[in-house]
């Protein structure tokens, strides 16, 4: 691991983790939700998935959260093999990222709307796991449940490079999704 990933992810961590006086000053997101693919590069067809992510960070008096996110990205899809029949083919990436959330409007007394924000990279971690550049922007509903916490909905536009050290190949794609999932700040 790179010592300045290292070195960075520490200062998050520290900062992420100071309290103020009766206000939590960190938050947590767990979330899981589909991949739907809409383009990408000319040679290859587009895939469909699943992801998981968790996220935790800084929350700055509920009007803005910061933090730093892990996740587990699986895409299926169809691929012609080089004797021309059709083979189905899973890609796996595992996204470190940066991941900016602001609410932007209440709806109603338990919920409020908002924006997020991630961009990060995927290293490869072995043979399954395939590395690139990773990005996603959205919209948000939180509908609160107990003191502080919200059931999230999340929808949005995604981009992902595929970079395979073993195959030689690169390439990406652009993506819909949605996710739901428990958000504690």
């Amino acid at each position: 691991m790179n010592k300045y990933t290292l070195v960075t992810v520490l200062v998050l961590v520290c900062t992420c983790f100071s309290t103020h006086a009766q206000r939590r000053g960190t938050y947590t997101l767990l979330q899981a939700g589909g991949i739907f693919g809409v383009a990408t590069s000319a040679d290859q067809s587009v895939m469909h998935g699943y992801q998981f992510q968790f996220a935790f960070g800084r929350n700055f008096y509920d009007r803005m959260y910061l933090g730093l996110g892990v996740g587990n990205d699986v895409y299926r899809g169809s691929a012609t093999l080089g004797d021309g029949s059709r083979s189905t083919r899973r890609v796996n990436t595992l996204p470190i990222y940066a991941d900016f959330r602001v609410p932007v409007a209440e709806v109603s007394a338990l919920g409020a709307f908002g924006v997020l924000a991630n961009a990060g990279y995927a290293p490869s971690i072995g043979a399954d796991f395939f590395r690139g550049f990773t990005a996603r922007a959205g919209i948000t509903y939180g509908h609160m449940l107990i003191g502080g916490s919200d059931l999230l909905f999340s929808t949005g536009y995604g981009f992902q490079q595929f970079d395979s050290r073993f195959a030689g190949n690169s390439f990406y794609q652009h993506s819909v999704f949605l996710t739901v999932g428990l958000f504690v700040h």
